[in-house]
């Protein structure tokens, strides 16, 4: 009995110096909340600015709503893709949107943003990180140039590009990323 009770006491000690106590690991929901109202700022700044903006409002819904389930790390996860939508959006809506916008609604500037999006759902696919809709996107794209119906064709187009731009930046991201050791598929 007394050597059950030693090697129980061992194990808690153990584990104790093996779990971080500073919860580093964790997120906690100051961090979540912080996480989201920059988004909402970055989500307010570019909406003023007349940026595209309909994307990362619906990832601030999501973040938001993971809050009351304590999912606070996907919260933060989701702000911030947010906020990177919305400040890439502000940031080509600075520059005047590239040569699409310079002549929005006509048939050469939906195709050179077609041209675009092709480009960069290209780029990501090169590394494995096209996402599942952009070339649907692409093609819509194009029914909708076809279509005569200039301005929305960009639109989408400009939405595919972005897709192929953070899906090839994300591929990037976790190229050399792991999972830990104590994560492996069994047999």
């Amino acid at each position: 009995m007394k050597i059950c009770s030693y090697a129980a006491g061992i194990l808690v000690m153990a584990l104790a110096v093996a779990l971080p106590t500073s919860g580093a690991w964790a997120a906690h929901r100051s961090e979540a909340d912080q996480a989201i109202a920059e988004a909402k700022a970055a989500h307010e700044k570019a909406a003023g600015a007349g940026a595209d903006v309909g994307e990362s409002a619906s990832l601030i819904k999501q973040a938001e709503g993971l809050i009351p389930s304590r999912q606070y790390t996907k919260a933060i996860e989701l702000a911030d893709m947010a906020k990177k939508q919305d400040e890439f959006a502000l940031a080509k809506s600075k520059e005047g949107g590239g040569a699409a916008s310079a002549s929005e609604g006509s048939s050469a500037a939906a195709d050179q943003a077609i041209a675009d999006a092709e480009a960069a759902r290209k780029k990501a696919d090169s590394v494995g990180g096209e996402w599942r809709d952009t070339a649907k996107m692409i093609k819509d794209a194009q029914d909708l140039a076809k279509a005569g119906e200039f301005d929305k064709a960009i639109q989408l187009a400009n939405k595919a590009k972005r897709q192929g731009e953070l899906g090839y930046a994300q591929a990037i991201h976790e190229k050399n990323a792991t999972f830990p050791s104590y994560v492996h598929a069994t047999q």
